[in-house]
C-alpha cells in the first residue's frame, strides 16, 4: 500500500522550516512518493507556502488554509457580517477536517532526537496500517537538520544576493527581544553591544548585519558605530503579513550569508539561518 504523509507544520517560520525539514527526511527514508504539506496562513506566520518557498527535497501537494487575521469582534464592530461569517465557515470546515485527519496521526514527542528514536519512529511509519499519515509540529523530529533541496523564493533570492555582493565581508547579530523572555534573560542586551565593541576595537572597518525586533536598540547602535552598523529593517514587518513574512526571510538569508552569526539564546530563526549558511554561530549568553 503506497502511503501518503500530510503535515502541518506549525509555529513561526523557523519551526515549519525546521517540521518540513523532518517531514521530507522521514519521507525519503520511508519511500513515501506523496507528500502534502498543510500551510496555515495566521497571524504567527501570514503568508502561503508559494510566498516563501520555490521547491522542496520532494515533491509535494500544498494546501493553504486560510483563516483570515482579524478577529470577530474587529469585523463586528465594522459591520463586516459576511466577512465574520466567512470566517466562521471557514474555521468549521477546518475543525471538521482536523477530527477526520486526526484519525491518521502518528503522534510525536518532542525532544526525541536519537539515532534509536528515529529508528523506532521510521519503523513505526513502515508498519503504519492506515494509507494516510498525519504529522503535526513545530520542531525537528527526524534526521539531520539540512537545507539541502530546499530552493527559497527565487525573487528574495535575488535581491539577498544583490544586497550581499554591495556589503562585502560581514559578520552578523540577531538581538531578539520583545516577547522572548529565555533570549532577553540568557543573552542581555549588554552581551551584544560588548562583542560590538570588540569586533570594532580589533578592526575598525568591520561591518557588522544587525537583526533585530527592538528598534530602540537598532537606533543606538547606529547611532554609535555609524560605519559599523548595517540593517535593512522594516518599519512594516508584520508577520501578520505576507510582506512582512517575505522580510522576515529575506533578512534570515542575509543571516545565513554572514561569515559568523552571533546568535541570541534558544533562537530558532538564528538556528535556521545556521543550518542554511552552515557558517559559524556563536550564542552570546551570560
Amino acid at each position: 500500500m503506497d502511503k501518503v504523509l500530510m503535515v502541518e507544520p506549525g509555529g513561526g517560520l523557523g519551526n515549519r522550516i525546521l517540521t518540513l525539514i523532518s517531514a521530507f527526511n522521514l519521507a525519503r527514508d520511508c519511500s513515501i512518493k506523496e507528500i502534502t504539506v498543510l500551510w496555515r496562513n495566521q497571524n504567527e506566520c501570514g503568508c502561503d507556502f508559494e510566498d516563501m518557498f520555490d521547491s522542496m527535497p520532494l515533491s509535494c501537494k500544498v494546501r493553504n488554509i486560510h483563516f483570515g487575521k482579524e478577529s470577530y469582534k474587529s469585523l463586528l464592530s465594522r459591520g463586516k457580517v459576511f466577512s465574520s461569517l466567512r470566517k466562521a465557515i471557514h474555521f468549521g470546515c477546518y475543525t471538521v477536517f482536523r477530527k477526520h485527519i486526526k484519525r491518521a496521526e502518528l503522534r510525536l514527542e518532542q525532544g526525541k532526537n536519537s539515532d534509536s528514536d528515529y529508528r523506532k519512529l521510521k519503523e513505526k511509519v513502515d508498519n503504519w496500517p492506515q494509507k494516510k499519515i498525519y504529522i503535526e509540529a513545530y520542531y525537528s523530529f527526524y534526521g539531520d537538520n539540512s537545507s539541502e533541496g530546499i530552493r527559497f523564493n527565487p525573487e528574495i533570492e535575488r535581491r539577498v544576493e544583490d544586497y550581499m555582493k554591495t556589503l562585502g565581508s560581514y559578520v552578523a547579530m540577531h538581538i531578539r527581544r520583545t516577547d522572548n523572555v529565555e533570549a532577553i534573560k540568557n543573552s542581555p542586551t549588554e552581551l551584544f553591544y560588548e562583542k560590538i565593541m570588540e569586533l570594532v576595537e580589533h578592526d575598525p572597518d568591520k561591518k557588522i548585519y544587525i537583526a533585530t525586533d527592538d528598534k530602540d536598540i537598532l537606533e543606538d547602535l547606529k547611532r554609535r558605530f555609524p560605519h559599523n552598523i548595517f540593517s535593512e529593517a522594516m518599519a512594516s514587518a508584520d508577520r501578520r503579513s505576507k510582506e512582512g513574512m517575505q522580510f522576515a526571510l529575506y533578512e534570515m538569508l542575509i543571516l545565513a550569508g554572514a561569515e559568523t552569526l552571533y546568535a541570541s539564546y534558544g533562537s530558532t530563526y538564528t538556528m535556521i539561518a545556521n543550518i542554511i549558511g552552515k557558517n559559524e554561530m556563536i550564542t552570546l549568553r551570560k
